[in-house]
């Protein structure tokens, strides 16, 4: 009896101790963590907006003179600088210089006479054949017909000039964005008769709504991409941003200057554009590493010269969907767990896991 109370006794030692040498195995095995090493980005709010390609420069040209419209090109076409984009009739213009030229003819031929007259009384006062006020009336005769001939020959340049102004040229290369007449229509000076715009040098121009103004939006960088293939992007700056929002509408008007890389693109297509406001370095944590000290919110952050965790507050700025970015509270390289952190201890010894870091 005694020899098997004895043995019952030891087995029980055997198993106490068998399950104390597998506890204490257990304690000294550290735990193996996914984590992930984190790096800042460059991370701002984003906003998008609609918009279309307008030209920079969008130039109304109108006729400097009256006039019955003979001839204007269609919207759409294509002009070099110096093209004829529209013609008033001539004929009156015509006649006003051939009047001009007559009289000009005159008053040359008035003036050759007064000026023989002249010297001819010159010539004849030395004999004492003519009297000095018929001498000094000659040369008031000459001066007269100068004067004249100088009138005539204004007349017709101005009547010229009117004759170059029933042609309305382009100023620069562009393309022909709107015409506003007809053909048979009487135009005035300074009516617009259409407009002329540049096809080469393109904006973007986009309308929003005053919280994009928060901050000051000049000079900032705009990607810009067409709706119709939003593959095709470039890159612009904004130049100009109206000091006051639309009556109707209360947006503001809002012009990027393009680069190159949309400068085939038609006038009038519809973009997306997008910028980033008040970029900030920030990092991109997944949500699962979230825990908490005390009050504050925290990670933890694996040390790899003590092999144990820190846990750490952070600052969040904002959640995604399935990550956080955090502003204050880790350095570049730090490598951050992202599982389990509710079993995890501060300064508890683990290992990453082989693979985890990234």
């Amino acid at each position: 009896m005694l020899r098997r109370m004895i043995l019952c006794t030891t087995g029980v030692f055997a198993v106490l101790l068998s399950a104390c040498s597998d506890e204490a195995s257990t304690q000294k095995t550290p735990r193996a963590i996914k984590a992930v090493t984190v790096k800042s980005e460059l991370v701002g709010e984003v906003f998008r907006q609609t918009g279309e390609i307008r030209p920079r420069y969008e130039t109304p040209m109108s006729f400097r003179i009256d006039g019955l419209v003979a001839f204007r090109v269609e919207t759409g076409s294509s002009v070099k600088k110096g093209d004829v984009l529209a013609t008033v009739e001539k004929t009156p213009a015509l006649i006003n210089v051939a009047s001009a030229s007559a009289q000009v003819d005159e008053a040359k031929s008035d003036l050759a006479l007064a000026d023989l007259t002249a010297a001819r009384n010159w010539e004849l006062i030395g004999k004492n054949a003519v009297s000095r006020a018929q001498v000094q009336q000659s040369d008031a005769n000459l001066q007269a017909a100068k004067s004249k001939l100088e009138v005539a020959a204004a007349t017709l340049a101005s009547a010229q000039q009117n004759l170059s102004y029933t042609d309305l040229k382009a100023g620069r290369d562009g393309v022909v964005s709107g015409v506003s007449i007809n053909v048979g229509q009487v135009v005035t000076t300074g009516q617009t008769v259409l407009t002329l715009s540049s096809d080469t040098e393109l904006d973007a121009v986009f309308d929003v709504p005053e919280q994009m103004l928060i901050e000051n939006l000049n000079e900032s960088d705009v990607e810009v991409s067409l709706l119709s293939n939003p593959t095709l992007t470039a890159k612009g700056k904004v130049r100009e941003v109206t000091p006051s929002a639309d009556a109707a509408t209360r947006t503001y008007r809002v012009k990027v200057t393009l680069d190159g890389a949309l400068s085939g693109a038609p006038l009038g297509a519809a973009v997306a554009g997008k910028v980033t406001l008040s970029p900030k370095r920030l990092f991109k944590v997944p949500a699962s590493a979230l825990t908490s000290r005390g009050q504050d919110q925290a990670v933890f952050v694996y040390l790899p010269e003590t092999r144990t965790l820190q846990v750490r507050s952070v600052k969040i700025e904002r959640y995604g969907e399935n990550d956080m970015l955090i502003s204050e509270g880790l350095a570049d390289g730090d490598i951050v767990a992202t599982a389990g952190v509710s079993k995890l201890r501060d300064g508890e010894a683990v290992t990453v896991e082989k693979g985890a870091q990234s």
